[in-house]
């Protein structure tokens, strides 16, 4: 059953909490410990689902999860290492999500495959579920606006150019097949947002479109195939906010804590960018996580 009600004061207006269920994919053991700091912030109640890779630490986190959360319900899965954290999260617990009013997914990311995207992933943490009062300002967003279907961290600005340049990178051949089967109408050259880094809270009969598709784990390349770009997780995660809008839901952004890495455009930055770039991909081709 969902998370029992619990009566709050503060930012939020309602007489009782909201019932919150959180989804986290863990990938990376070792940023377990990060999460759950985070999660022991929250200000409600909640119900956590948790997903780890099969072949990784599924075992370690399910221990970790049960340890630091005595008396709250927790739901954990292994799953196959396919279509990052996005698989997980459309096809494990898509038929929980309408027991609760809002759902938070989080997951463990590490430095991207470039310099300036390094600290992504902790300022996505942060401005997601950084503190008490962050969780308790957004809350209220979707408190004050029951048609706010969405909200998620601003896209940093050094993706935001690459993005201003061409929204669907990679990914347009495979977003246009996904958006037709959910009945989206898209063009090549339209401006696009989204939660960038998948990182995000909603209500669930925003994205019920996507829960309804019939997505299952096979749908998706698994394991070092699984290319940078171009796939169907970067598909489903650059139509979230269409989805809601079809579905009567806006979106909103938030930037608590902004991101301050700037990209190094000069010879010597672009060198150095690349370099760093094929040595991630070395390091993750002989399975070194860092």
């Amino acid at each position: 059953m969902p998370g029992k009600e619990l009566e709050v004061s503060g930012d939020c207006s309602k007489k009782c909490a909201p019932r919150v269920g959180v989804v986290v994919h863990f990938f990376y053991f070792e940023q377990a410990e990060k999460i759950i700091a985070l999660l022991k912030q929250i200000p409600f109640e909640f119900d956590l689902y948790a997903t780890a890779p099969e072949e990784g630490k599924g075992e370690a986190i399910r221990s970790l999860l049960a340890g630091s959360f005595r008396g709250k319900k927790i739901a954990f899965r292994e799953v196959r290492n396919r279509g990052f954290d996005i698989a997980p999260f459309v096809c494990d617990f898509k038929d929980v999500y309408h027991g609760y009013d809002l759902i938070l997914k989080l997951h463990t990311k590490k430095s991207a495959h470039t310099l300036w995207l390094r600290g992504w992933g902790s300022y996505l943490l942060a401005n997601a579920a950084g503190s008490p009062e962050i969780v308790n300002s957004i809350v209220k967003m979707f408190d004050d606006d029951s048609n706010l279907g969405l909200v998620y961290p601003e896209i940093v600005p050094p993706l935001r150019i690459e993005l201003k340049r061409d929204a669907w990178q990679e990914n347009w051949e495979i977003c246009l097949d996904l958006s037709s089967r959910l009945g989206l109408s898209v063009t090549r050259e339209m401006s696009l947002d989204f939660p960038a880094g998948s990182m995000f809270w909603f209500r669930p009969k925003a994205l019920d479109p996507l829960f309804k598709l019939g997505l299952v784990p096979g749908d998706f390349p698994e394991g070092k195939r699984i290319r940078r770009n171009g796939t169907l997780a970067h598909a489903v995660e650059r139509l979230l906010v269409l989805i809601a809008a079809k579905e009567g839901f806006g979106s909103r952004t938030v930037c608590f804590e902004p991101f301050n890495t700037v990209r190094d455009m000069s010879v010597t930055g672009r060198l150095l960018n690349r370099a760093y770039g094929e040595w991630k991909h070395l390091m993750d081709l002989a399975g070194i996580n860092l």
